[in-house]
């Protein structure tokens, strides 16, 4: 069974048509298993059945076809291989009918097979009426129906034939690639087995699942382990390809899981309440026209009520090929390229439907506008293209591969690493990396960025001429608030790098620009400095420099940051400073010392450099924090540095 064809049809058609009768007699199962629906003879609920066609594993999703019970047939239509459009042949074309032609060509299902029941009670020229108004109703939705079946539950023809036809397309699917790797699973039943706890049911979108395989549950997020697996019965190790599956959840209370809950390899969705969206069509639900509407939306097995935004004013009581923006009232999830439907708000009448371009969108504002080009680079764009416009609309948020892959349509997170490397190689994205946390970034954000920062430095040195620049301690400061806090640093970098910018001393400065002082301040800059030069190895204190005014003092403080900056002064403790050529003429004579002797004292570098205690203890501090010198016992002697330098 493992090895077999597999195919998940789906039924589709008006109330009383003969769906599930169909099912039964193709597969021997009664697909109505609710005593209500046995009583009324009437399908409320999915129903499920199974069947193996010349050594095809066909799974069946019967659908309600009361009008009462679309949001059921719309659960049960998702992730559907086949539709099998039923239509008695003594009714013909039906209201339901209509609908569910409708349904199953917003959901994108291409491949229908339209069987005509009830055979035994008309003739065939009635048929062929009734054939022919089935496949203009499809043809005006846009399906090209494979082929017609005529059959008949009583006597049971065409029965075989059906059955042929769906082997062969169960042959033609195994040979298909899957669209993504990773698993999803739409939950469409949940009930709870006796000593084995809760089990949950659906049609696999894609992907491959094992027994003890974690899986997250969305839109909970929780993380669940698969106890065991079953298809039709069949205890499975793995499960691979779309069909019917079974999963027992281990640790999961029936109360934790429902119908519209997703299961799905870890990494892969994330929750949103905005999704940017392209309709195929849709009707406006009343007389007035609005660009604003209250509905619900149908997504996978899930339903939501939600607000529809649409890009721009309706010119007519049906809209198509146009943008707008879903809010809905809970968080869900989705991925590119997914299906959806819009009925009205009270449930009653399918409005219309389209495909999902951003499955985690941001509420348009005035700020943040549509972006007209992206969402078309997004519906009509190759892969490369999508994910470039992934990237670029995600700014500085940091996206794994997973989550690139799912929002671009990619088939899984290799895929999208490949493609991000291309993308690089092309110069269209650059990748800022710290630690464990990766950020892809557009190339026009970065230019964007380069360009404000240039404007902002200029703007500060302007404002500060007595500052060397921006100190680069400080430049991720300046990166922008959206950007995570560990990556700011590896952000400025990156503009150190590649930025028009110029380090001179640890400080940036705009490239090519030179720092020249005012000539009051370049006056009061040669005086302290030739102070400190004068103080030699006990130089002024600021309060104790003659330059020095009560108006001055903080010019004098950005003047020594100036020139520590340029090296021009040497701080070795807090609020002290020596002259860069005092500091060098230190440093030969304490090295020098300590060469011959073999080890001196701090008294002995106090007398060595004519000091007092008050200014020879930090210094000394200095030289040990600076590897030229390093204490053993009450002695100095050479450190690291200054052996180096030997």
């Amino acid at each position: 069974m493992s090895d077999a064809p597999k195919l998940v049809v789906g039924t589709a058609g008006h109330i009383d048509h003969g769906k599930s009768r169909l099912v039964w007699v193709l597969t021997g199962t009664d697909p109505d298993r609710l005593p209500e629906e046995k009583v009324r003879g009437m399908t409320i609920d999915l129903g499920f059945a199974h069947g193996q066609f010349d050594g095809c594993d066909i799974s069946f999703v019967d659908v309600p076809g009361h009008e009462r019970f679309i949001r059921n047939m719309v659960a049960g239509a998702t992730g559907i291989d086949v539709a099998v459009l039923v239509v008695a042949a003594d009714d013909s074309v039906m209201p339901q009918t209509r609908e569910h032609a409708e349904v199953l060509s917003l959901l994108g299902v291409e491949r229908c097979i339209v069987a005509l029941s009830k055979m035994d009670l008309v003739d065939d020229e009635w048929a062929d009426a009734v054939e022919d108004e089935v496949r203009g109703l499809l043809t005006g939705f846009g399906i090209q129906p494979l082929c017609c079946v005529r059959t008949s539950a009583e006597d049971g023809r065409g029965v075989e034939e059906l059955r042929g036809v769906l082997a062969r397309l169960a042959r033609e699917q195994s040979r298909q690639a899957e669209p993504y790797r990773w698993f999803c699973l739409p939950i469409d039943r949940s009930f709870v087995i006796p000593g084995r706890g809760t089990v949950v049911t659906g049609s696999v979108a894609h992907g491959t699942v094992s027994r003890e395989d974690e899986l997250e549950l969305w839109p909970t997020a929780e993380r669940v382990r698969v106890r065991d697996l079953q298809s039709h019965h069949d205890a499975r190790d793995s499960a691979a390809g779309r069909r019917r599956l079974a999963l027992n959840l281990a640790g999961v209370s029936r109360e934790d899981v429902a119908r519209g809950y997703t299961l799905a390899t870890p990494g892969y969705l994330e929750p949103a309440r905005f999704l940017d969206v392209r309709l195929a069509t849709l009707r406006m639900p009343g007389k007035t026209r609005k660009d604003v509407l209250r509905l619900r939306l149908h997504i996978a097995t899930s339903e939501v009520l939600a607000e529809l935004r649409l890009a721009d004013k309706p010119e007519s009581e049906t809209v198509s090929g146009v943008f707008a923006q879903v809010k809905t009232a809970e968080p869900i999830v989705a991925t590119w390229g997914q299906r959806f439907i819009l009925r009205d708000e009270s449930g009653m009448r399918t409005l219309g439907g389209g495909r999902v371009l951003r499955p985690v969108g941001r509420l348009w504002t005035a700020r943040r506008p549509i972006q007209r080009q992206g969402l078309q680079a997004l519906f009509e764009g190759q892969p490369a293209a999508r994910l470039e416009e992934v990237i670029r609309a995600a700014e500085w948020q940091p996206l794994d591969d997973k989550r690139l892959s799912v929002r671009a349509g990619l088939r899984d997170e290799q895929e999208a690493a490949e493609m991000c490397r291309r993308l690089m190689g092309a110069g269209k994205i650059r990748v800022i990396e710290a630690a464990s946390l990766r950020l892809c970034v557009h190339n026009s954000h970065l230019q964007a960025l380069s360009e404000d920062l240039q404007r902002r430095l200029k703007e500060f040195i302007a404002a500060n001429p007595r500052l060397p620049g921006l100190a680069r301690a400080q430049a991720p400061a300046w990166m922008p608030g959206a950007c995570p806090p560990r990556l700011r640093q590896a952000l400025a970098e990156w503009w150190v790098s590649h930025g028009p910018v110029t380090l001179e001393h640890d400080h940036l400065v705009p490239a090519g620009k030179r720092q020249e002082l005012p000539q009051v301040d370049q006056a009061l800059l040669n005086a302290m400095l030739n102070e400190f030069d004068a103080g030699a190895f006990q130089p002024p204190l600021i309060a104790e420099l003659k330059c020095r005014t009560p108006k001055n003092e903080k010019r004098i403080r950005e003047l020594i940051e100036l020139s520590m900056a340029q090296g021009k002064l040497v701080r070795f403790a807090p609020d002290m400073w020596l002259h860069e050529r005092r500091w060098k003429e230190l440093v030969e004579r304490v090295t020098g010392a300590i060469r011959e002797r073999g080890g001196i004292t701090v008294a002995d570098i106090r007398t060595l450099l004519n000091s007092s205690r008050k200014y020879v203890v930090p210094i000394v501090e200095a030289l040990d924090a600076a590897g030229i010198t390093r204490r053993v016992g009450d002695l100095r002697q050479l450190g690291p540095k200054a052996q180096a330098g030997a």
